[in-house]
């Protein structure tokens, strides 16, 4: 009966709750008072004393008038708490002193026993507060996982066990209960000891990590074959994350983490809350950097906006980003079809508000590239188009030479023709130093840019230098994933081969970054902007933990082979040069390396003979030419190793 009266409140609007909570109050203080009475002066009195009815009465009054101060029926039940206990003492404790008070003022406390306000505050407390615990018990009981109500129903749903008895395990074990619940928790592990043997909402810690096998298989025991773990705490280290994933990985259970649930905005109040699956830049330990972009909103708003390469990973999300800040015109810029339709009609349907234009142009079509540029005189451009794979390049010297190094100098003419405010060049780490054509060119392009920016007053030209982006297209992770999901081996080139890794996102944020600081400020004038992208990261390490991330275990389900260097690569990159100065910006995690500037006649001079030599097809000769302008492009470090075996050995770094 009682269970069927819940559920019926529970089918009514909330304001309707609301109303039955406040007429639920007035009778329960009407209750409470006259037990009080009763206990105090027994029944006969009750029914023959007016004067007691009188005081029931006025008691009621009062507190129908008290108890909205309190905020009582503010809430809704099923989130009661023991602070909505807290203010029924509070609400019950005022009413009570004020009644006595009135009462002795007004009839020198006639019929009204020394023990009835002891016995009315008590009895109050429990007729206010047990109903909205009752109710909030039931609702957290909640509905069970689908399998267990009708299992011929239920679809494939996972057997769950949280990692950490905290605040957010508790959050999310009774959001769950609440919710319509598809999975089914069967316990906690915790590393704490004094966790031991305690239970959350009926939910016990059953081990240690250490205690993961055994706890796995007593639950298998149970027919309760646990397929997940749930890391509860928000600001679980990556060492604590790689430390889950690779217990789990032997055991086939997969690992998820809570999103931050106290933090605000972060899940909707009444919404589920759903666990995010683990990525790669979760147990690389690479803290982004989040880096002011006030400036870029002043570079940006307003403005025509113009993006190369924009249907790449790393333009589609520069234009996304800029797209928050309102600029009056987007020109995107790319040569592939569908990378330009993919990134348009995203703007499209995302902010179509801002006016999108797309044009299919090559950096190498020069002409073409001028006129657009004067049909449109964007105000900001953000080069971002470029061939960046190293091998490619390699068996394509001139293909490179034309893209990454002649169609920079295009754009930036074409910059500096319309007056534009700024210019940003997307460049790279294999810049430094360069083993190989990719990274000459890079560097070439950062010199040609930064002649500029010191030959010029009236535009900005801005170089942008940082490391490996996790994701973006062709990189070595969704290689990795292909590789994993046709059962290995995973290909590394070197044992200690590494890399410096960020994000998509924060390689955009730090594009726009240094715009917004570069122009605002008009420092670091002819210099390159660099993030401070922390340790770099062994690629051997990062095979591993996307094994683990599957679920396998490393060099056990998935082999790792190693192929040697490939044509042009490094064993490691560096962010700096030793020639180079390194100076901070004040802002965080933004760099500036100070570096050599070349002549500009100098540099024009080889550009028209590179141009000339790529017209002839004279790839030899246009790789000559290149060397003039980066005369640290040295033989690449695979030429040394080419013979030799390969050794775990730890490679020697320059010091920075």
């Amino acid at each position: 009966m009682l269970n069927s009266l819940l559920r019926l409140l529970a089918r009514l609007p909330g304001t309707s709750l609301r109303s039955l909570g406040v007429v639920h109050d007035v009778v329960a203080v009407a209750l409470s008072f006259t037990l009080a009475l009763g206990l105090a002066w027994g029944i006969q009195p009750l029914l023959t004393m007016w004067q007691l009815w009188a005081m029931i009465a006025a008691f009621t009054c009062l507190s129908a008038a008290l108890f909205p101060l309190f905020s009582l029926n503010r809430g809704a039940w099923r989130y009661a708490s023991l602070l909505d206990v807290l203010s029924i003492v509070k609400a019950v404790t005022i009413v009570c002193l004020i009644f006595l008070l009135g009462h002795f003022l007004m009839f020198r406390g006639a019929y009204l026993p020394r023990t009835t306000m002891v016995m009315a505050w008590f009895v109050m407390i429990v007729a206010l507060g047990g109903p909205r615990l009752a109710y909030r018990l039931f609702k957290e009981k909640g509905p069970k996982p689908v399998a267990d109500r009708d299992p011929a129903k239920a679809g494939p749903y996972d057997n769950v066990l949280l990692f950490g008895f905290n605040d957010q395990a508790d959050l999310f074990i009774r959001n769950q209960r609440r919710g319509h619940m598809q999975n089914r928790i069967v316990g906690i592990i915790d590393e704490k000891p004094k966790n031991r043997r305690r239970q959350l909402h009926g939910t016990k810690v059953l081990g240690t990590l250490q205690d993961l096998g055994a706890v796995v298989d007593r639950a298998a025991l149970t027919a309760m074959p646990i397929t997940q773990i749930i890391v509860t705490a928000a600001d679980s280290s990556a060492a604590d994350l790689a430390m889950v994933v690779e217990r789990a990985a032997p055991l086939r259970i997969s690992v998820k983490r809570l999103p931050n649930i106290t933090q605000t905005g972060a899940i909707e109040a009444s919404g589920p809350i759903e666990p995010l699956p683990l990525s790669l830049a979760d147990l690389l330990g690479r803290t982004e950097v989040n880096l002011d972009i006030r400036d870029v909103a002043k570079l940006i708003n307003d403005r025509c906006v113009l993006v190369t390469g924009a249907g790449g990973s790393i333009g589609s999300e520069l234009v996304r980003q800029i797209a928050q800040f309102a600029p009056r015109t987007l020109v995107l810029i790319d040569n592939s079809e569908f990378n330009l339709y993919s990134i348009t009609r995203q703007m499209a349907e995302t902010v179509p508000s801002i006016a999108t234009i797309s044009r299919i142009v090559d950096v190498r079509q020069n002409d073409r590239l001028r006129q657009v540029f004067e049909a449109h005189r964007p105000d900001v451009i953000f080069h971002a188009a470029a061939l960046k794979h190293v091998p490619i390049v390699e068996e394509n010297p001139l293909e490179g030479i034309e893209t990454n190094l002649l169609g920079t100098r295009n754009v930036a003419d074409a910059a500096l023709h319309v007056g534009a405010i700024a210019m940003v060049m997307v460049s790279t780490d294999k810049a430094v130093s360069p083993t190989n054509i990719m990274g000459a060119t890079k560097r070439a392009a950062e010199a040609y840019c930064q002649s500029l920016d010191l030959a010029h007053s009236g535009t900005r030209f801005l170089t942008v230098r940082f490391g490996n982006v996790l994701g973006s297209t062709g990189s070595v992770v969704p290689l990795f994933q292909a590789q994993i999901a046709r059962g290995g081996p995973l290909t590394v080139t070197h044992p200690n081969i590494t890399r410096y890794f960020m994000t998509i996102p924060e390689a955009s944020r730090l594009i726009l970054h240094a715009a917004g600081y570069g122009v605002s400020e008009h420092s670091a004038e002819g210099q390159v902007f660099v993030l401070d992208m922390g340790q770099p990261i062994r690629i051997t390490h990062l095979a591993e933990r996307l094994i683990q991330l599957a679920g396998l275990q490393p060099h056990v389900d998935i082999k790792i082979e190693y192929i040697g260097l490939r044509k042009g690569e490094k064993l490691y990159e560096e962010l700096f040069s030793p020639g180079e100065a390194v100076e901070d910006t004040g802002r965080a995690g933004l760099l500036v390396a100070k570096t050599r500037v070349s002549d500009p006649a100098l540099l024009r001079r080889n550009l028209d003979a590179i141009t000339l030599a790529t017209a002839n097809g004279d790839a030899a000769r246009a790789v000559e030419l290149l060397r003039h302008i980066v005369p640290e492009y040295s033989r690449p470090l695979r030429d040394t190793l080419a013979a030799a075996p390969l050794q775990i050995v730890a490679p020697d770094r320059p010091e920075r």
